[in-house]
């Protein structure tokens, strides 16, 4: 055998080390290095030193941060920071978001926008198509070039969703009321000759706020028919649950007939002889009032100089200057009221204008000799007539006022507008007397049909109950006859305490079976519309009777009579089959069904007697302008659980079936040829989301 080489075995034994090293490599795995994921590495790089620590230096400014993979500590955050909170001077704030995050909160602004745009359309009544007009979408475009601008159909759809989401709180806000619904309707009209009725619902919600929606808008095709109000109303009381739960209803016309009596609850029907169905708006009545003083034939021609007077210096620039310069050579205490053009749409400016003028009747008259292009006359006689307009328009306008604001308090301000109307009529100007006349006869026409409501309204606010109706009437009528009307408030008090005691006596006797046909008409005694009736001596006991035990007077007479259903759809008549009531004739009332239980005890009335009278005997709550009439009486529901309910739906009897904004108004208003043109569904869905955004329920 040959000796081995000595560099043989060294040759072998790298070749053996070189092969056992290639082993162990090929046992184990290779460690692959984590891509970084981090939108930090967008802006750094890591790049390790001489000492063999690694750094992260910014790409825009260089400088440098310790970074150390692996762990929390000396991580991104510190990087992120460094961009995000403009610590880089070389670079501006930005938010690393990554893509896919960039993505979602893309599609959830591109969601808001919508909303927001649809609500925007709703609020300021922009039409639909406006999505579509070049110059908005330019103007988005403009404002956020990746911003889609939704379609027609897209925004129809947020539109409608955005009333159904809605309608479904206001169907819960209304289930939740301690009370009834006070409903109005104000007749729009448009120059297709087809009606639209706004029905609004008026109560005081579950926190004792008054409150008011409006709850449907729908199409009437013979705004003229005596039938006009039944189905806009049957469709309202069925799609929003009210069947039996109105408590009054208001139109804005004299369209209230008895067809309209129907949709009242059955318990509300007889109750006040019929005052719950107001059939004109008070904020109307003052308005045809005050054109009627505007247009009187012994003032219009005054009118019409004072008006041509104020156009000329408004609208003349050097008349104006010249106006401003003899102005000022007659000083006055308090500054000048400002001259405006009136508006015919609405009176309130007419009145403004007046007023303003006759402050300025000595500046005019100068007028006439230092301007020669003025060459209207006004004489000293007209101006008196204007200064006597103006006293009687400052009646009208203040009561108007009240109706701008919320205010549970009517009786109040009607009495007070009628002694002041008397107050004018007794004034030295008596070519006026014949005007001021007209009014207070016009104005005492719709007294008599709703004051019977008003003053148990008020009787309901504990600052006042039955004193300011006493005084009330004593002023108005003298103590001798002051009497009758007093006691025919004190017995609709009782009677219609009475009433809503026999709530569920009422529920279960309409359950067992009220025929359609007959009903218990009494031909007796009924609150009066105008003047308390004197009754003979032969009916002195019987008014005893009344005041102990609250019942009428007459036997009960059964009569067929005619269903005030005709013109209602029968689908609606068969789903309010219990609410079926009858024409009520002149003269007559329908008896509540307590008043003819008596002989069964079913009226425990010395156990309810004492709620109504304890209420009354108390002593007055001390009257300040921020008492809550409301508060108090949901603080006290416990003390007088029937007389808060009374209180629930006689506070928010509205007398006004327009919206504060159209109380001057002098027309009916019109619809538009736009929203003429949406379908009626798309309307309704526009006009109510809008109302419910505006009174926040959004």
């Amino acid at each position: 055998m040959d000796p081995l080489n000595p560099s043989d075995l060294v040759e072998n034994k790298v070749v053996t080390e070189i092969e056992s090293s290639s082993v162990d490599t090929q046992q184990q795995p290779i460690k692959r290095r984590r891509k970084k994921k981090s939108m930090v590495w967008d802006h750094f790089t890591t790049e390790t030193t001489a000492s063999g620590a690694t750094k992260a230096f910014c790409n825009h400014c260089n400088k440098s941060y310790a970074y150390m993979s692996g762990g929390k500590a000396s991580g991104t955050s510190h990087l992120k920071r460094h961009i995000e909170l403009g610590i880089c001077d070389k670079h501006p704030k930005t938010k690393l978001v990554p893509p896919q995050q960039q993505i979602k909160k893309r599609q959830r602004d591109q969601d808001g926008c919508s909303h927001e745009m649809a609500k925007m359309i709703i609020m300021h009544d922009y039409p639909l198509h406006m999505v579509e007009h070049h110059g908005f979408n330019s103007f988005v475009k403009a404002l956020r070039p990746q911003f889609s601008v939704s379609s027609f159909d897209a925004v129809h759809g947020d539109c409608v969703e955005m009333f159904l989401s809605q309608k479904q709180k206001v169907l819960e806000l209304v289930g939740e009321i301690p009370g009834g619904v006070n409903l109005t309707v104000d007749l729009w009209l448009s120059k297709e000759s087809v009606g639209y009725a706004f029905v609004t619902g008026h109560f005081v919600d579950r926190d004792w706020k008054l409150t008011r929606r409006l709850l449907n808008v729908s199409v009437v095709p013979c705004p003229d028919s005596d039938s006009a109000l039944n189905q806009p109303l049957a469709a309202c009381l069925s799609e929003w649950k009210l069947e039996g739960k109105v408590s009054s209803l208001a139109v804005s016309q004299s369209l209230a007939n008895n067809n309209l009596r129907g949709f009242l609850s059955f318990r509300n029907q007889h109750v006040l002889n019929g005052q719950l169905l107001i059939g004109r708006c008070y904020a109307r009545v003052l308005s045809s009032m005050a054109q009627e003083a505007l247009a009187a034939e012994e003032l219009v021609e005054a009118v019409k100089k004072v008006r041509d007077s104020v156009k000329y210096v408004k609208t003349n620039e050097a008349c104006g200057d010249k106006f401003d310069e003899v102005k000022r050579l007659f000083p006055a205490s308090d500054p000048y009221k400002d001259l405006v053009i009136d508006n015919r749409g609405r009176w309130d400016t007419s009145y403004k204008m007046l007023l303003a003028a006759y402050e300025h009747r000595q500046v005019f008259s100068c007028l006439e000799t230092c301007y020669p292009g003025y060459k209207i006359s006004i004489s000293p006689e007209e101006w008196r007539k204007i200064e006597s307009l103006c006293l009687c328009l400052k009646v009208l306008f203040e009561a108007s006022e009240v109706l701008t604001r919320p205010n549970n308090f009517f009786f109040k301000e009607m009495t007070k507008l009628q002694v002041e109307l008397s107050h004018v009529s007794m004034g030295e100007e008596e070519c006026l007397g014949n005007l001021v006349n007209s009014l207070r006869e016009r104005f005492d026409l719709y007294w008599r049909g709703c004051y019977l409501v008003a003053a148990v309204a008020a009787v309901m606010d504990p600052r006042f109950k039955m004193q300011h109706v006493k005084e009330t009437f004593t002023e108005s009528y003298g103590e001798e006859d002051a009497g009758q009307w007093i006691k025919t408030v004190s017995d609709a008090v009782r009677d219609m305490y009475f009433s809503y005691g026999d709530d569920n006596l009422i529920d279960s006797y309409v359950g067992v079976g009220f025929t359609d046909t007959e009903v218990v008409v009494a031909q007796g005694p009924h609150f009066p519309q105008d003047m308390p009736s004197t009754r003979d001596e032969t009916s002195s006991q019987s008014e005893q009777t009344t005041e102990s035990s609250h019942q009428h007077e007459t036997q009960p007479k059964v009569e067929n009579v005619k269903s005030v259903w005709e013109g209602v759809s029968e689908e609606y008549q068969d789903h309010t089959s219990f609410m079926d009531d009858v024409l009520l004739e002149e003269g007559s009332t329908l008896e509540t069904v307590g008043d003819r239980f008596s002989d069964f005890e079913i009226i425990d009335e010395p156990e309810m007697k004492p709620e109504l009278d304890r209420y009354l005997d108390d002593g007055l709550v001390l009257n300040s302008e921020d008492f809550d009439v409301l508060g108090w009486w949901r603080v006290n529901s416990n003390n007088y659980p029937t007389l808060y309910k009374m209180a629930a739906d006689l506070l928010s009897v509205p007398f006004s079936t327009v919206s504060a904004e159209s109380v001057f108004d002098t027309e009916v208003k019109q619809m538009d040829s736009y929203r003429t043109s949406l379908p009626r569904g798309t309307l309704e869905a526009l006009l109510c989301t809008k109302d419910w955004l505006k009174n926040q329920t959004l």
